[in-house]
């Protein structure tokens, strides 16, 4: 017995139902995919880096946004936990549900979204000619990896560990100890 056939979904019929949606979901190629609900770790986690990183925007050119979907090309749609917008923000289609430019992309990942944000989510992101960092936060240890794009296109990592570290943020000149990151949070050492 094969396995029951993939129903594709056009971009916009996938739009309209994310729209009405209670929960989003992420389009690629036609394809829906649900987002995970999100436990009380990633929540804090994601609550601390917004509060942390709006503190030290605040009165410049940047805003971030959390939640907000991202299209990477055509037929692809994400929703990372947060991006950082520095300028004017571009909007796709109708309203100001998606937008094409970010500057920062940060996921917090569980041990199961992992290999999906390492891999396969960083490809696409790769692809938004805007992006200069993407900043991973681990949830369940005090581990935060920065990719920074250079000059040259190439992409290198920092890695920060452990809740005396200071993760920087180049593109917006900011650092972040860890220790703010993972305030309420019991977090196993690295």
């Amino acid at each position: 017995m094969g396995a029951a056939p993939v129903v594709k979904v056009s971009v916009e019929e996938y739009l309209a139902a994310d729209r009405a949606a209670e929960f989003p979901s992420e389009y690629y190629d036609g394809e829906v995919f649900p987002i995970a609900v999100a436990n009380v770790p990633h929540s804090l986690i994601n609550n601390n880096f917004v509060r942390r990183v709006a503190e030290r925007l605040d009165g410049g050119p940047c805003h971030i946004l959390a939640q907000i979907r991202v299209r990477i090309g055509p037929a692809k749609f994400v929703y990372p936990d947060q991006a950082v917008v520095c300028g004017r923000l571009e909007f796709i289609g109708e309203g100001a549900e998606t937008i094409a430019n970010p500057k920062v992309v940060v996921e917090v990942m569980s041990p199961s979204t992992s290999d999906y944000d390492h891999g396969a989510k960083f490809a696409l992101y790769r692809r938004l000619p805007s992006l200069e960092d993407y900043v991973l936060i681990a949830q369940d240890q005090p581990s935060v990896e920065v990719f920074h794009k250079t000059a040259d296109g190439a992409w290198l990592l920092n890695t920060h560990e452990g809740l005396d570290a200071v993760a920087k943020i180049d593109s917006l000149r900011i650092a972040l100890p860890l220790n703010e990151l993972y305030a309420g949070i019991e977090v196993a050492a690295p």
